[in-house]
């Protein structure tokens, strides 16, 4: 695990801190004959040998290097032009983690912990239980507010009073996984904090025209939300305990 954290160390200081955008448009513009990703992978390479404190094992050198660069050139020409750029980074970093993992493994030899580990936590009640809670308040839950309003979303004139693509589908996505966290974790106090400070956002639109209408949608729409959050992390907390 202290090799794990201290690969995952050098890996972000090296994607995020070492790795200027120039360098990120050299490596989308030349792919695979860009200069400025190798180094890039150099750069990675060679601290997360440092951080490793191993310097007479091969494995870890080689490896970091074959794997972030096998990596980075996936992400380079599968990447979609169309693909949302958030889900993309979140995807890539996921890879580079498990890769890490996977070397970890290799150089310590212990293929056999690392597959109980993950066998341990898909079989643990409270972990599945906590993952399917906010599955569902995130997806499920967002189909079932949609259709519970769809009857006022037609009075809302766009027109008057616009919105930001998908913004409140986010907002209410992240609304959701807090009010949903704060009850799993028994914080009830900041839910209300969580309400006053989005009823404090939606001050600013009072004296515009149509804020009757909007005013009242959101607050629908959120009173649904937080309801279908807070029951859910009540039922999960009951069959966790």
């Amino acid at each position: 695990m202290v090799l794990f954290l201290r690969l995952l160390l050098a890996h972000f200081m090296a994607d995020f801190i070492l790795q200027p955008n120039s360098w990120v448009s050299d490596k989308n513009q030349h792919g695979v004959k860009s200069v400025k990703l190798l180094f890039h992978i150099s750069i990675v390479t060679v601290l997360s040998t440092l951080f490793a404190l191993d310097y007479f094992s091969w494995k870890i050198p080689v490896f970091i290097f074959t794997f972030h660069y096998l990596t980075d050139l996936g992400k380079i020409y599968l990447k979609p032009d169309k693909i949302n750029n958030l889900l993309w980074f979140l995807a890539d970093q996921l890879v580079h983690v498990a890769v890490l993992a996977f070397i970890v493994a290799v150089v310590e030899n212990n293929f056999h912990n690392l597959i109980a580990a993950i066998n341990g936590i898909l079989s643990d009640h409270e972990v599945l239980v906590c993952l399917t809670a906010y599955f569902f308040v995130i997806w499920p839950s967002m189909i079932i507010i949609n259709l519970a309003t769809r009857r006022w979303q037609k009075q809302i004139n766009r027109e008057i009073e616009p919105n930001l693509k998908d913004a409140g589908k986010w907002i209410g996505i992240l609304e959701r996984v807090l009010v949903l966290t704060f009850v799993l974790t028994s914080q009830f106090q900041a839910i209300g904090f969580l309400i006053a400070a989005k009823s404090i956002l939606r001050i600013s639109v009072k004296s515009e025209a149509n804020a009757r209408i909007m005013s009242e949608y959101v607050l629908i729409g959120t009173l649904i939300s937080f309801t279908i959050a807070i029951f859910t992390g009540m039922l999960a907390s009951s069959a966790i305990s």
